[in-house]
């Protein structure tokens, strides 16, 4: 009988301290995190405002109570000490009192800002209700890892009385003090700053949350988390199913079925996924021509590739890659 047949499913223990496996780094790496504009926001009695579309952006609530809204999510109130993390470039309003009225005028616009890493943002008028410190960044790779970052909720809201709220409320000292008296070096360090706030209330949410799909809901299971790593580093790796097992250690029907319960998929049509990101992210980012790309995610024939690539993108790698051209030089 073959070991991976037996009925426990489960071959050799899993290591959840694998230090090998850190799968949020990793994913975190290639969609290319970057810290970008920092901000104090004083809200005053009264308080409605919208924050447009755009960047993504964090706020560490210092002072006063935020009813906070967001397309995707329920309603809800911060408070001091909470620290709220939006993923996407969704619009959401922070307002002093609940009401029925989504997005009002005027909005902040983070474009608007007089310069690039600090600003005071005041809405309201009268006593101050409520103080944050906030930040934009980015996720450069947007595009290229959009089906990546969709697993991420419409806003991460870490409350007070968690540990790591009073880190990231630590951390997040360190742009005011940069951003009070910039010396040489202050941009890249508060754009790293930022990356370390994203990265923490991320990696918090993670631990913390419901059961979710994706590389997110991997990050909950050493095993499932294992697989996805190893297929994220060596891509071009004709992985099969059997192999993937035994880095679980795993059954192969246990590692099917619990890769589509943790992931939403399964394990080979996810890697499709991750193979056709990092070539998106290649022909935009790289000057690697066509068929080396393909090689580089494990494809042999060219051809085959642009007929995936355009399956799941509607565009020809070459035409991605004459957009990617025009932009750069445009």
């Amino acid at each position: 009988m073959n070991s991976h047949d037996l009925k426990t499913g489960t071959i050799v223990p899993a290591s959840d301290s694998d230090a090998t496996n850190d799968l949020l780094s990793d994913v975190l790496r290639f969609v290319q995190l970057k810290g970008d504009q920092v901000f104090e926001l004083e809200l005053q009695d009264g308080f409605d405002v919208l924050f447009e579309a755009g960047a993504s952006s964090f706020h560490v609530v210092h002072s006063g109570k935020i009813v906070v809204s967001v397309a995707g999510a329920a309603s809800f109130l911060a408070q001091a000490g909470d620290v709220l993390v939006f993923p996407h470039s969704a619009a959401y309003q922070l307002s002093e009192h609940r009401t029925d009225r989504r997005f009002p005028s005027p909005p902040v616009s983070s474009g608007g800002f007089p310069n690039a890493t600090s600003a005071k943002v005041v809405h309201g008028a009268g006593n101050v209700a409520a103080t944050t410190t906030s930040a934009t960044f980015l996720f450069e790779n947007r595009e290229g890892v959009s089906s990546l970052l969709n697993f991420l909720p419409p806003v991460i809201h870490i409350p007070a009385s968690d540990e790591a709220a009073g880190v990231i409320r630590q951390v997040s000292n360190f742009l005011l003090i940069e951003t009070a008296s910039p010396e040489p070096g202050a941009t890249l360090m508060i754009s790293r700053v930022i990356d370390i706030l994203v990265i923490r209330s991320i990696r918090t949410w993670a631990k913390t949350m419901d059961a979710q799909r994706g590389w997110v809901g991997a990050l909950a299971d050493a095993r499932i988390s294992r697989v996805v790593a190893a297929m994220h580093r060596d891509p071009a790796k004709d992985w099969g199913l059997s192999e993937l097992a035994s880095l679980a250690g795993m059954s192969r029907s246990s590692l099917a079925e619990r890769f589509i319960a943790t992931v939403g998929e399964p394990a080979l049509r996810y890697l499709q996924r991750w193979r056709m990101a990092m070539a998106a992210d290649l022909l935009r980012n790289t000057n690697s021509q066509v068929q080396d790309v393909a090689h580089s995610i494990g494809y042999e024939s060219e051809a085959a590739f642009s007929r995936a690539y355009k399956a799941m993108y509607g565009i020809s790698p070459r035409d991605a890659r004459s957009r990617s051209e025009l932009f750069r030089n445009g």
